[in-house]
């Protein structure tokens, strides 16, 4: 459904991201992780048409992203950012409504698919005509996600969602995560620095470093065969970091 072919991205003299081909497979969760600055979150960017590649192209179900046609492929995706990426004057209902009421989608379509986005996310009702600065983090989080599926997206990006977050709300919402990713059956393509995160939630990992893809696969795949050096020490790393083996998809014995 998603592809990228030979993407790449320069500034000046510096790769953010060398040339890379990267299949997107339907209806998984693929993780893109590695350390700070190695270009994960400029992949999501380009996907979405925020960044310019300096070479290649990016494809959905075979059709190439264009300028001319680049507000229909966002159209067909869903964008979340840590935070949320909320606007702090609207409400939270106003938020999640932004581009529903930007493309006059009638109100009778519009409220069962608030209603049903609010018993996905586990979001009281109560609470959207809240400013996002009386939510807690979890909640706009909730919010930021539920504004990324009301369109109801073919793809679902985002770009470390749970990275602001303390420890039991992250992990309350990986939890639901994993089970809306499941039960809505999205491609989605996910960034994070997080290898625990990413054994728990991914079908497959694609870990980077210096705009490179290094290797992809399993969580299993990098820690008992992995393809360089690099890999060995990003998940020495990791353990230090406190990084445990959870029962999931990707999981370890």
């Amino acid at each position: 459904m998603l592809r990228l072919v030979n993407v790449s991205k320069r500034y000046g003299d510096v790769w953010a991201l060398h040339p890379m081909t990267l299949d997107v497979c339907p209806g998984r969760t693929t993780v893109l992780i590695g350390p700070s600055g190695c270009g994960k979150s400029t992949v999501l960017k380009i996907i979405v048409g925020l960044v310019e590649p300096t070479t290649g192209s990016v494809e959905l179900d075979g059709e190439r992203l264009r300028p001319d046609n680049v507000l229909r492929f966002r159209r067909r995706m869903g964008y979340v950012i840590q935070e949320g990426g909320l606007f702090p004057h609207l409400t939270a209902e106003q938020n999640i409504l932004l581009m529903p009421r930007h493309l006059k989608i009638p109100d009778e379509v519009v409220r069962p698919r608030l209603q049903a986005l609010c018993e996905l996310t586990r979001f009281p009702p109560d609470a959207l005509r809240r400013y996002p600065a009386e939510l807690s983090g979890g909640q706009r989080q909730r919010v930021g996600l539920m504004r990324a599926l009301v369109l109801d997206p073919d793809v679902l990006l985002l770009d470390e969602p749970l990275g602001a977050l303390d420890p039991m709300v992250r992990a309350a919402l990986q939890e639901d995560l994993k089970a809306i990713f499941t039960r809505l059956g999205k491609t989605v393509l996910l960034v994070t620095h997080d290898m625990a995160e990413a054994a728990f939630l991914a079908d497959e990992v694609v870990l980077m470093d210096a705009g490179r893809v290094v290797q992809r696969g399993t969580v299993a795949d990098l820690i008992e065969r992995p393809a360089t050096p690099f890999v060995t020490q990003f998940i020495t790393a990791q353990r230090r970091s406190g990084f445990m083996p959870v029962g999931a998809r990707g999981s370890l014995p």
